[in-house]
């Protein structure tokens, strides 16, 4: 077996799973709370659907005004029905504002779980005569075990910044499995490679009622890479450049750094006070797209915000004279 250059876990809609983009998103809000679903299922039409699911949460405290976060989120993802895996992870992070900047560091520790069927067949299972794959032949495979566990370990920094009155930049880098685990169904020393993990936006007040929050996300592991860019575009249902109260829909694009002609993706959902929806469908324009007929992956995401109780301003009653 050689070394894993796959693509890990991930989601088209980055922008709706923080904790899985970077741990400095950790608490990285208004609010006391914070907890959040996703669900993705891919490629149903050309073999065994892959799906992968997420909740999470995490929670602002402060401790002599500094604000630190913690949080937790668990991810089950099945690949075509033959390989599982389970993740929960542990997230920690402190921010701190200075002026119109803020700076993020995050830790992620976590345990993941893999398994494999143990229907699987393997390259000394093909039968010659009958042309198909048959479990009854040896498969010569030594030390071989259908389950694995290991410790994960990521952490990432990120920065927010008002540049005017009507723009705002953020910004965040990540490096998953910086422990590089071993990872292997056999006896040899397979090892995960870090993955990285760069997102950069802006969320511009262009017009009353429209706001546009254009984003990158690039990602890259050993010889597997994947660059997303778009838009969405909010229209407020409440006042003037306010997206407390929106509608938006978005366009997005999916390549990995030599190949441009992967997917694309619409995007469509509400902000309603503190929560928030997101729908969106992948159309595959890769090669594949012969036997998917352009059809990819279909995906929702939901956030719930608590609301915050913490004082941001004080008043001192006097008496008048």
């Amino acid at each position: 077996m050689q070394r894993n250059f796959a693509q890990d876990i991930h989601f088209s809609q980055y922008f709706s799973t923080p904790l899985t983009i970077s741990p400095s998103n950790t608490g990285n809000y208004v609010g006391d709370f914070r907890v959040m679903g996703n669900f993705r299922s891919q490629w149903k039409e050309v073999a065994k659907p892959y799906t992968t699911e997420s909740v999470g949460g995490d929670k602002n405290f402060y401790i002599r005004n500094e604000k630190i976060s913690a949080g937790l989120l668990i991810i089950n993802d099945k690949s075509g029905g033959n390989l599982q895996v389970n993740k929960i992870q542990a997230s920690l992070a402190y921010h701190k504002t200075l002026g119109k900047n803020t700076f993020h560091i995050g830790v992620q520790p976590g345990l993941t779980m893999k398994n494999i069927n143990s229907n699987e067949t393997f390259p000394d299972q093909f039968d010659w005569n009958s042309g198909q794959f048959n479990g009854a032949i040896p498969n010569n495979e030594t030390n071989l075990t259908y389950r694995l566990h290991y410790f994960d370990l990521n952490w990432g920094v990120g920065y927010d910044r008002k540049l005017t009155s009507k723009v705002e930049l953020f910004t965040s880098f990540a490096m998953f499995h910086v422990n590089s685990p071993k990872e292997t169904f056999l006896s040899n020393s397979n090892t995960l490679k870090p993955r990285n993990v760069f997102s950069l936006g802006a969320t511009w007040y262009a017009l009353p009622k429209i706001t546009v929050q254009p984003s990158i996300c690039m990602m890259g592991t050993d010889k597997a890479s994947e660059f997303l860019f778009g838009s969405r575009f909010f229209y407020s249902l409440d006042k003037d450049y306010s997206i407390t109260k929106a509608v938006f829909v978005g366009v997005y694009g999916r390549s990995g750094f030599a190949n441009l002609t992967d997917a694309f993706f619409a995007v469509v959902g509400a902000n309603w006070k503190n929560y928030y929806a997101g729908v969106s469908y992948d159309f595959n324009i890769s090669q594949l797209k012969t036997a998917s007929n352009y059809r990819g992956a279909f995906e929702v995401s939901f956030i719930y915000t608590g609301m915050s109780t913490r004082l941001t301003k004080s008043q001192i009653p006097c008496d008048r004279y």
